[in-house]
Formats: structure tokens, C-alpha cells, sequence
């Protein structure tokens, strides 16, 4: 482990264990803007949203894809978070209705 990822991974794990999973993405560039999707409507299922992730020295394009409903949940989308020149990827997940939700 670098001395890089020995002082990211902290700040990975607070991440994680307040909002989900986190990825640690180390750029000085932000990501693209994110892309347009058309979602149709699918009876029972959440469009989950594509984000940028990073391919080697570049960002890629993940594309959305459809996940079941979760009966009593709500999916709260992933989202880059900056810290400095850091860019952390915090997952998405699933909450239950009614909870407290904290951005």
C-alpha cells in the first residue's frame, strides 16, 4: 500500500460507514458531466442512474441498468463526493421508507 492509499483509506472507511460503500478515486480532474439517460418505465423495477468511473488514467462511462423494487425501500443514488483534489464515489443504496436520510 502506497502512502497515498494509507492516507485515503481513513477517509474511505468514514465515508463508507456513514453513506454506504465508497470508492476512492484519486484525480486532479473532476469527472465528466454527467450523461443523459432515457429510462423507461419498468413496473416493479428503479432505473439506477450510469456515473463516470475510472478506466486506467481515464474516465469511463458506466451505463444504468434496472434493479428490482425493494417492497418498504427507496433507492438513494451514488454520487462523487470532493475532498480537495480526492474524488470519492459513494454507492447508492437502499433505505427504508421513512428513515432518516443524511446527504
Amino acid at each position: 500500500m502506497t502512502r497515498l492509499h494509507r492516507m485515503l483509506a481513513p477517509l474511505a472507511l468514514a465515508l463508507a460507514a456513514c453513506a454506504g460503500t465508497a470508492t476512492v478515486v484519486v484525480r486532479d480532474d473532476s469527472p465528466p458531466a454527467q450523461r443523459s439517460e432515457r429510462a423507461e418505465y419498468r413496473p416493479g423495477h428503479v432505473y439506477i442512474e450510469g456515473h463516470w468511473i475510472q478506466r486506467g488514467d481515464r474516465w469511463a462511462w458506466s451505463p444504468g441498468y434496472y434493479e428490482r423494487e425493494r417492497p418498504g425501500h427507496v433507492y438513494i443514488e451514488g454520487s462523487y463526493r470532493r475532498y480537495g483534489n480526492r474524488h470519492v464515489w459513494v454507492d447508492g443504496q437502499w433505505r427504508r421508507r421513512g428513515g432518516v436520510v443524511i446527504r
